[in-house]
């Protein structure tokens, strides 16, 4: 569909303007599936880790998807997009929604689903790394993290029963809230919702693939390997709707819906958009484990850098996110290095 970007200067001028609709169609996916999730009257941070992190990573599905079906190039699209996103997401969002959060200057977050995101999240993130050191990602690793992916949404399901039981007992209260969450929200019927998931859908699988194809392009103008240009460019450009969405929570006063989002994005990032194209290629793709073992490494590194910053017992400050800042920067210099053939 887009052979016709073929040259440096309508590769970036594109790349900037599909990066735009891209993040325009997850920003409605991600309000209508936010009003949904209120209707349903699911919890804040189980919202964030499900409904909000599903639609601002279906970018990142899409790029994996369309590196099997199209590009025929899974290792070095698809998972460096999908392991790049993962650690801007995990570094980068958090930093900037403390940064964005307008409450107290202590920020504290719920432990408790911080830690359970984290669990699921190292849990998917070895399996990643299990299957990248085989050499090879099949049906198998692909049932595999959607397993895990399937345990934490059971997690998150019985959290939802568990809440709900309390607002029944809570009737008046929990009702009113849910009441007016949902009038200040631009209320629509579920047809409508589902018209609009459909097209938000279809806009960002065409931008990606725009965005693939730009991106390419670009690799072979500046003469830069693909794998680089794919885990910082197309990570990036993917994680624009996270970053957007949990800002804007954070904003909002929700920190804990903004960090349960950057976290249960990357959980759906390495489980779902790795796992479905695993199983739907239909065939052995190869990993290549010494080219991904430093942005694996980095992706623990992060995690281990969030959950230090959000459990402290005296909770978290606008200063504690220079330390997310500094591994993010430390990481790029590794990516520059490697691509300078330094490292």
């Amino acid at each position: 569909m887009f052979d016709w970007i073929s040259n440096l200067p309508i590769a970036i001028i594109m790349l900037l303007v599909m990066s735009f609709f891209m993040s325009k169609a997850s920003d409605k996916l991600g309000d209508v599936l936010h009003i949904l999730g209120v209707k349903l009257n699911i919890p804040t941070s189980v919202r964030g880790a499900t409904f909000d992190a599903i639609s601002s990573s279906f970018p990142e599905f899409s790029t994996a998807m369309i590196a099997v079906l199209v590009f025929n190039d899974f290792s070095n699209v698809g998972v460096p997009t999908i392991a790049g996103s993962g650690i801007f997401n995990i570094l980068i969002i958090p930093m900037l929604s403390i940064l964005a959060y307008r409450g107290n200057k202590i920020i504290k977050a719920d432990k408790n689903n911080i830690l359970r995101d984290m669990a699921f999240y190292s849990l998917s993130v070895g399996a990643l790394i299990f299957f990248t050191y085989t050499g090879s990602y099949n049906a198998v690793s692909g049932l595999v993290l959607i397993a895990i992916y399937c345990a934490y949404v059971g997690v998150l399901y019985m959290q939802t029963k568990k809440h709900r039981s309390v607002t029944d007992i809570e009737d008046v209260k929990g009702e009113a809230a849910v009441t007016l969450e949902i009038e200040n929200e631009d209320d629509m019927s579920y047809g409508k919702m589902i018209i609009w998931i459909v097209i938000a859908i279809a806009v960002i699988w065409i931008t990606i693939e725009g965005i693939v194809q730009s991106a390419t392009v670009i690799s072979d103008g500046l003469n830069i390997p693909k794998y680089i240009v794919s885990v910082i460019i197309l990570a990036a450009c993917t994680s624009i709707p996270d970053t957007i969405l949990s800002v804007k929570s954070a904003k909002e006063g929700d920190i804990e819906g903004a960090v349960a989002n950057a976290v249960g994005s990357n959980i759906f990032d390495i489980c779902l958009c790795l796992g479905l194209p695993m199983i739907i290629s239909g065939q052995v793709l190869p990993a290549n484990f010494q080219q991904n073992v430093g942005v694996l490494a980095f992706l623990i590194i992060s995690m281990l850098t969030t959950a230090m910053v959000l459990l402290k017992k005296k909770g978290a400050t606008k200063k504690d996110a220079l330390l997310m800042t500094v591994v993010y920067l430390a990481f790029l210099v590794y990516i520059i290095g490697v691509a300078t053939n330094l490292f």
